[in-house]
């Protein structure tokens, strides 16, 4: 073979669900267990011509392999990776865990160049080998008490000695030439290749193949393995994982092939990033809500009030940033629109786009969900303009209504806060103080409460860059965060919502009488008027219906609650024995003290702000 060309080459990727996959024509997504599964993905499938597709149970990726060897022949080199496992070409060695995998946290381009995986750079490597593996893991860094791969497979309670000494019979007989080899690396050798990735000639590729399926096929006639659980039922892919490595060490051993060995990547999120394009081609209404997994149950809530006030005429595109919310989480949410032609709901993961901006998040950040709404004109780069609502609300009218606000040259639209105004007069010690020389509004009465928001997107992108939003954000420890940061940064380019479209509710009965009241005049007016036909009521505080159903306005939350399908997940949530309580910090405690010592003791001292901007955030302790 001329080595001066760029070899033919292809790499089977193993999938079982859709993933990102670098667009390079070496790269061949393949959806293993095709056979026995109930999705077809958009990729090669195994169950196509010559196959054992409906073995994946029992052999794993190597479903994909088999195939490959059955089916193509139309490369010059062959080799084998996982949905989240990669092989570096970087020209340098990367931290790694005791398993030797280099953890990434996501699977996308940046990462892909990051490793130097490119057309040429794979390519232009992997003709100068005749077999190329992964970094073998050491098996003294996983345990001091293992000196052998016997040692490693057997001390898994789902894999069995048997198994392996039936496989060292089998090569004894049929493959007698690897015996002595196999017997080394079985019971003597310190290191141990794994995960069935590599890269090999063609002409290698396809002995190996046949040594390999014909000792499996083997071991299937003379053992029966029907009975084992799951894990065990694996029980082909895990031994042949210890098969590849006797073939390596035996290919070593002959000293005419070359080899070389490169690390091995574990990609924690392998999604594909979303094309975030809007939902529907006309009237489409986005909105955007944040939630960590344990707040979907209130969340859900708010989105079952947008639903059920919502206009046929509209089209309503939702989307629900988070990290971490649960597969399960997600069908149950996609239930409440599932009659619902003119609503779609999708997932996105914002964390992901915050990688490359992680020098900005050591200043004085605090929990990063709080910052997401921040990241929406960036994420949305489709988008015009978007509603981004809190996640602890209850929504009495169309939310389209919203999006028909004129918000031309401004930066957004939102309610006053007469709260903060009633602060900013008097209730809270130094409130005045803050807002005048370190937030350094010009009109501290026009400060708006970020529940409710409008964004204006194009508008912002034409205004700040993520960067510059971010950087502003760590600059300072803001008392209330982004909504600080966004009436800041957008101050003299705000349009006014009616305050009805954020109805804070009367927290412990105190918030109207004791700090509203202190607000002008016209704008507490404002607040009391909007409460007679609230549009949105907005939970803010931490007194919340889920907890106190007799609060103020609880009983509007209950309306919509009980016809979600978290609702006996939020009856059980309130009993004491639950383990559900809020997460409380320092200024919580005292709030708590102060409450126990009487509310004129609250506003004496000035304490009255921290009842209202607790985080909300809900933990399970069990």
């Amino acid at each position: 073979m001329d080595k001066n060309l760029v070899s033919n080459l292809h790499i089977y990727i193993s999938c079982h669900k859709m993933c990102y996959v670098p667009k390079f024509s070496f790269l061949r997504p393949i959806q293993v267990g095709t056979a026995i599964s109930d999705v077809s993905l958009d990729m090669l499938h195994d169950d196509i011509g010559a196959n054992i597709s409906e073995k994946n149970r029992s052999y794993c990726e190597l479903t994909a392999q088999y195939w490959a060897w059955k089916n193509d022949n139309d490369a010059d080199y062959y080799g084998f990776w996982h949905y989240r496992r990669y092989m570096s070409f970087l020209h340098r060695e990367l931290p790694h865990n005791k398993f030797e995998d280099v953890e990434i946290p996501y699977l996308d381009s940046q990462s892909i160049s990051n490793l130097c995986i490119t057309q040429e750079s794979v390519c232009d490597f992997v003709k100068n080998y005749d077999v190329i593996a992964t970094t073998p893991v050491r098996l003294h860094k996983l345990s001091k008490r293992l000196h052998s791969i016997r040692d490693q497979y057997c001390k898994n309670n789902f894999q069995f000695e048997e198994d392996l000494d039936l496989i060292l019979e089998i090569i004894k007989e049929i493959y007698p030439d690897f015996y002595e080899t196999a017997l080394y690396y079985i019971n003597k050798s310190p290191v141990g290749y794994y995960c069935n990735m590599f890269i090999m000639r063609k002409e290698l590729f396809k002995e190996y193949s046949e040594w390999l399926f014909s000792i499996l096929s083997e071991f299937e006639n003379r053992k029966d393995f029907s009975d084992y659980t799951p894990e065990a039922y694996r029980v082909c892919g895990y031994l042949g994982e210890r098969l590849f490595g006797i073939y390596y060490l035996w290919l070593k051993k002959q000293n005419k092939y070359k080899c070389c060995e490169l690390q091995r990547t574990l990609f924690k999120n392998v999604d594909a990033v979303q094309n975030l394009i809007p939902a529907f081609k006309e009237n489409n209404i986005p909105v955007a809500l944040a939630a960590d997994n344990n707040f979907i149950p209130y969340l859900a809530v708010t989105l079952k009030s947008i639903i059920d006030n919502s206009n046929t005429k509209n089209n309503y595109d939702v989307l629900i940033l988070s990290s971490d919310i649960s597969e399960s989480n997600k069908k149950l949410i996609q239930l409440l629109a599932k009659e619902c032609k003119n609503f779609s709901i999708r997932f996105i993961n914002p964390k992901r786009y915050l990688q490359s901006f992680s020098p900005f998040l050591h200043g004085h950040f605090g929990h990063i969900e709080t910052y997401y709404r921040l990241l929406l004109p960036q994420l949305l780069p489709e988008y015009s303009k978007i509603i981004y609502l809190d996640s602890d609300m209850v929504v009495l009218d169309d939310i389209a209504k919203i999006f028909e606000t004129d918000v031309s040259e401004k930066l957004l639209a939102a309610c006053r806060d007469a709260d903060s105004a009633g602060l900013y007069n008097g209730c809270q010690v130094g409130k005045k103080n803050y807002i005048d020389n370190i937030l350094q509004l010009k009109r501290p009465y026009d400060y708006f409460q970020a529940g409710t928001i409008l964004l204006n997107l194009e508008e912002f992108r034409k205004t700040y860059s993520l960067e510059e939003l971010l950087e502003f954000s760590a600059s300072e420890e803001w008392q209330l965060q982004d909504q600080d940061v966004l009436n800041k940064l957008c101050e003299g380019r705000i349009a006014y919502l009616d305050m009805s479209w954020n109805v804070m509710v009367d927290l412990y009965g105190v918030r109207v009488k004791n700090v509203i009241s202190q607000a002008p005049h016209w704008l507490a007016d404002l607040y009391m008027t909007s409460r007679k036909n609230p549009k949105i009521i907005h939970y803010a505080g931490p007194e919340k219906p889920w907890f106190s159903p007799e609060m103020d306005y609880g009983w509007q939350f209950w309306t919509y609650a009980r016809n979600t399908p978290f609702y006996e997940i939020l009856i059980k949530r309130m009993q004491p024995q639950s383990g559900h309580r809020f997460v409380k910090s320092n200024r919580d405690s005292s709030v708590i003290r102060f409450l126990k010592g009487g509310l004129n003791c609250i506003l004496d001292h000035g304490l009255f702000y921290t009842i209202k901007y607790i985080p909300k955030r809900i933990v399970v302790r069990g």
